[in-house]
């Protein structure tokens, strides 16, 4: 029988990863989840980062990759052999999606990803969607190109050993209401176990030959998602849980903090901050958390 978890987490560790950093994500992780979760390490970064995180951390699981997988759909493929490897062996509620630039700042991180699935099981992935953190349209113009030259009837020849394919899955997405370069922003999302189970089947993770695509692995999950029956969802509009941005924090750790969010990206800068400054401030809040007089400071 497969071990329960009600949270399962994947993080793809790339070769410029800090190991410091990433320990810290993990920290949040088990210092805001109200039940321990499993890790899963999907370790790209040939430099053991993957084995000597789990000296810290003796319960995580740790995928490594034989050979380096890059950015783009490269790492399509290495989330999707981290998600057969937590269907394998565990049996879970939902499936948190982070980078090692993501950080929990707040209490029950999965739980109104949880409801959501629950209520709407159409949905597969939630996350930061459809708008940005500040209720504006996302730029899709660069997806949108991509996309366009790879599914366009004419062009798709030039390299149709991988266009075919994916105009076929790009087809039955649009079929199920699929809108071009509309994506969940990858950086940090929420994957049902329903959904993880229906792209198994489909045999979608992975498709290998999708690893040459000059594509962001969420544009593709997008399309994958979509083509199986299944929808976005939304977990970052007003009190819902993320806040996200490509580069930098969509707004300051405090207001963020006070806002109540609890799943952010990306704390790498936040103007003159920087990633270690913007990880010591909320380091600091979970040390307050802990002691036994923070609730009369609150």
């Amino acid at each position: 029988m497969k071990n329960f978890f009600e949270l399962v987490v994947v993080i793809p560790v790339g070769p410029k990863c800090n190991a410091e950093f990433i320990e810290d994500t993990i920290k949040s992780l088990l210092h805001y989840t109200v039940d321990v979760p499993k890790i899963i390490l999907a370790d790209d970064s040939h430099k053991g980062t993957g084995n000597f995180l789990k000296i810290i951390f003796p319960d995580i699981d740790v995928i490594t990759t034989t050979k380096n997988l890059g950015k783009f759909c490269g790492l399509y493929i290495n989330l999707s052999n981290a998600f057969q490897h937590a269907l394998k062996n565990y049996s879970f509620k939902v499936l948190l999606r982070m980078d090692t630039d993501a950080l929990i700042i707040n209490n029950d991180p999965a739980r109104e990803a949880v409801n959501l699935f629950e209520q709407h099981p159409d949905i597969g992935i939630a996350g930061q969607y459809p708008l940005d953190y500040n209720d504006k349209s996302w730029d899709r113009s660069w997806p949108y190109f991509q996309l366009s030259r790879f599914t366009h009837i004419l062009k798709m020849w030039k390299r149709p050993l991988v266009n075919l394919p994916l105009r076929k899955y790009y087809t039955r997405a649009v079929k199920h209401g699929y809108v071009m370069a509309e994506s969940v922003f990858g950086g940090a999302c929420f994957y049902s176990e329903r959904c993880l189970k229906k792209l198994a089947d489909a045999k979608l993770l992975p498709v290998n030959i999708f690893k040459t695509l000059i594509l962001e692995e969420d544009h593709l999950f997008a399309i994958l998602v979509k083509s199986v029956g299944m929808n976005l969802g939304d977990l970052s509009s007003g009190d819902k849980p993320f806040a996200c941005a490509w580069k930098d924090l969509p707004d300051s750790p405090e207001h963020l903090f006070k806002k109540g969010k609890k799943i952010i990206h990306s704390v790498r800068c936040y103007y003159k901050m920087k990633e270690a400054e913007i990880r010591r401030y909320f380091r600091q809040i979970r040390k307050l958390e802990a002691s036994p007089t923070f609730k009369h400071n609150l």
